[in-house]
């Protein structure tokens, strides 16, 4: 775990280096960001540390529905039932399918288990799939979270890696959480595109955060970034490590690679950080679909490729 970190006057990082959860403080409190369940625990320490009573946290953010995003939060709600899920309005229907709900439970155990039998966690919450999950606050493009004392979070939708992605823009502190719509990036050098919704929209959403220039970038993943250059060289990279992607498939392809032989060759490439606790079945299956969003953007067809 890493010991809480105080970005500003009202923002602390909280989580491990893997899983960034934000704890944003107003008149009460939120967390944005919802990690996956095996960090349950030390979260809880951190917020003793803080020496913050679980009574002052009012909302729980969830900018988008992947697993890796909001598994801290069932434990929470099971222990105080008052806290409101804040979402993106199109879970509606993510959160009242009980087999989509199953998915996500499962690999948050998978990934959960994994971090066990590394060491980096000693135990784990005991979930259960439910046939619904709540989402109390539903939120769009514009919607706006106040939190009291001037500390608003206002909701920007940013989809490509997922369809429900959203930022929040923390304006009095020009703070912007961005999830994973920011692309994928592992301290000090490493960028890898994460666009597994569709492409086209990730680049929209990636200039559109680009435009927002902000002073501090809370990511899903591996913590913040602070000052406006060094984010305005990160968000570059990551806009290069997208198009260095779309060459790579198209080289690949128009050399007669087999979709099979190119999504090997990327899943070996690119499976690092936190990906190293997925199989290499459920890697070559993630890369497979990266591919295809890939090749769907410039409208070719797997069938005619292979």
């Amino acid at each position: 775990m890493i010991p809480p970190v105080q970005l500003t006057k009202n923002i602390t990082l909280l989580g491990t280096e893997f899983f960034s959860l934000y704890l944003v403080k107003g008149e009460t409190y939120a967390i944005i960001e919802g990690g996956v369940s095996g960090i349950t625990y030390p979260f809880l320490n951190q917020l003793t540390q803080l020496k913050l009573p679980l009574e002052s946290i009012s909302y729980l953010v969830i900018l988008h529905s992947h697993f890796d995003h909001m598994m801290v939060f069932p434990t929470l709600l099971e222990k105080c039932p008052w806290m409101k899920i804040v979402s993106s309005e199109q879970n509606r229907k993510t959160f009242s399918n009980g087999r989509i709900l199953s998915k996500i439970f499962d690999s948050d155990r998978r990934v959960s288990l994994a971090l066990m039998e590394k060491g980096l966690v000693t135990e784990i919450p005991n979930l259960n799939s439910p046939a619904s999950f709540p989402l109390d606050i539903p939120v769009h493009e514009g919607s706006v979270l106040d939190l009291g004392e001037g500390v608003n979070i206002r909701f920007i939708e940013t989809p490509g890696h997922s369809p429900d992605c959203l930022s929040a823009y923390q304006e009095e502190e020009k703070v912007l959480f961005c999830s994973d719509g920011a692309g994928f990036y592992i301290p000090p050098n490493f960028f890898r595109p994460n666009y597994w919704f569709r492409l086209e929209d990730a680049e929209k959403s990636l200039d559109r955060i680009k435009t927002i220039d902000p002073e501090i970038l809370c990511r899903g993943h591996y913590g913040a970034l602070i000052g406006r250059e060094t984010i305005r060289e990160n968000l570059q990279n990551g806009r290069r490590s997208v198009d260095a992607f779309k060459t790579l498939i198209l080289d690949r392809i128009q050399t007669g690679h087999s979709i099979d032989a190119i999504t090997r060759e990327v899943t070996d490439e690119f499976s690092k950080g936190f990906l190293e606790f997925f199989s290499d079945e459920e890697n070559y299956k993630l890369w497979g679909l990266l591919i295809r969003r890939t090749l769907e953007h410039f409208g070719i067809e797997i069938e005619k490729t292979e």
